[in-house]
């Protein structure tokens, strides 16, 4: 069984399954896994508790029991290599530029994007990736409201994190979009567009470089709201004729800012411009059609509408991640491009990672992965029974639903029902 443990639980005879481990490098964090590694000696005990690990998961299957003599232990004969190097340099992962090759050739193969890290391990860096990049963009778009300047090259390296990060693991990250910030909505919602944005490029087949650039084009996407009166803007009731002529010069201001910094590239620009053009003419500014948008608004648009959608605001509840989608499917032909809502759909799942959802058994789970063989058969675990108790978990697997006659027949707001969704993702036993 594989449990997940603080590091200073540890005790000799542990054996560590994986690990998370970061290191500074040129003012910069790298992040390396730590995996397989028996705790045979109190000095490998000391280095891991010293080490900046921040968690551990063990298996205990294979723990061993070491015996700690109370006598002092003789001096060691000289090792080449100390065990401190092992712990503090982990094998290194392939250098980034392997990485974006590797990442060009399976989209131009037309493949999807396959986990290359456990979603555990990167669910902990993705929440890091994800809180930067929410406060990088909140000062940036602080910096715009006040007519000052703003770093593209931060907005630039939260994109890369990003990027890299669903590479490892597109759910990981993808998972945390759900996570809203009522008080912060437009600097959440801004970087959980960029997310989507990302990972629909990414499967649609887009280049390492149009994928950085539509991630940084979606981060940017509602920079002209700054401009935008914040009664008009966070305005509770309907809007006035006038007032929505307001709110739609969001992609004009837009569109004067970045082009005025000298340093976004033409098609990031475009995309906070077009982002509210439908293919059917009827959206603004300019009233262009499907033939006369950028696939990389097109993609912008989906993902903006999607997070808006599923996202309250003082205006509206949020709407559930299905209800959503089946609005965004309604209007694939008339708003965005039916290709891209289809492929959209399949990137994060009918029912995403995170969802609590409630079977016609009447129990409750939470989506552990997306089964893209069947979207209405993801991999859950059960944590709730029918009369909303809880219970030890289990996986749900796509196979069971035939053989216990089961669907999915609701979704649920976690907090309503007291569970922790990320704890209990983060402590299941992944799938094998």
């Amino acid at each position: 069984m594989k449990i997940r443990i603080p590091k200073e639980e540890l005790k000799l005879g542990m054996h560590i399954d994986r690990a998370i481990l970061e290191k500074a490098d040129n003012g910069k964090t790298k992040v390396n896994f730590i995996r397989n590694y028996l705790i045979d000696s109190q000095e490998k005990l000391d280095k891991i508790k010293n080490s900046n690990i921040k968690f551990v998961f063990i298996d205990t299957a294979r723990a061993k029991k070491i015996e700690q003599s109370k006598e002092p232990e003789p001096v060691p004969e000289p090792s080449p290599e100390p065990v401190v190097e092992k712990i503090e340099e982990p094998e290194p992962e392939p250098e980034e530029e392997e990485e974006l090759d590797s990442f060009d050739d399976d989209k131009k193969s037309g493949g999807t994007i396959k986990a290359r890290v456990p979603f555990e391990e990167e669910l902990e860096v993705a929440k890091e990736v994800k809180t930067k990049a929410v406060e990088t963009v909140k000062t940036m778009l602080e910096d715009v409201a006040v007519g000052k300047s703003f770093k593209t090259e931060d907005a630039k390296e939260e994109v890369s994190g990003m990027v890299k990060s669903i590479f490892r693991n597109k759910d990981a990250m993808l998972s945390l979009t759900r996570l809203k910030s009522f008080d912060e909505y437009t600097f959440t919602h801004s970087v959980n567009v960029s997310v989507l944005s990302i990972a629909l490029a990414g499967e649609l087949g887009f280049s390492k470089e149009e994928v950085d650039i539509i991630g940084l084009g979606a981060m940017l996407h509602d920079v002209g709201k700054m401009l935008v009166p914040d009664a008009v803007l966070n305005k509770p009731g309907k809007l006035t004729p006038e007032e929505r002529v307001e709110i739609q010069k969001h992609t004009t201001h837009a569109k004067e800012v970045l082009e005025a910094r000298g340093d976004i590239p033409e098609k990031a620009i475009l995309m906070a411009y077009e982002h509210h053009e439908k293919a059917d003419g009827t959206g603004y500014p300019e009233g262009k059609t499907a033939d006369q948008v950028q696939r990389e608004s097109v993609v912008n648009a989906v993902a903006d509408v999607y997070d808006a959608l599923t996202s309250a605001r003082v205006y509206k509840p949020g709407m559930p991640p299905p209800h959503a989608l089946s609005f965004i499917k309604s209007r694939a032909e008339s708003e965005f491009n039916p290709e891209y809502v289809d492929k959209f759909i399949e990137t994060i799942g009918i029912y995403p990672v995170g969802s609590v959802v409630e079977f016609n058994s009447g129990q409750i789970g939470i989506v552990k992965e997306v089964n893209r063989d069947d979207l209405y058969k993801p991999f859950v675990i059960l944590v709730m029974n029918a009369k909303k108790q809880k219970i030890a978990e289990k996986i749900i697997e796509p196979p069971k639903y035939e053989a216990n006659d089961l669907k999915i027949v609701r979704y649920h707001d976690p907090e309503g029902l007291g569970i922790d969704v990320e704890s209990i993702i983060q402590t299941s036993e992944t799938r094998i």
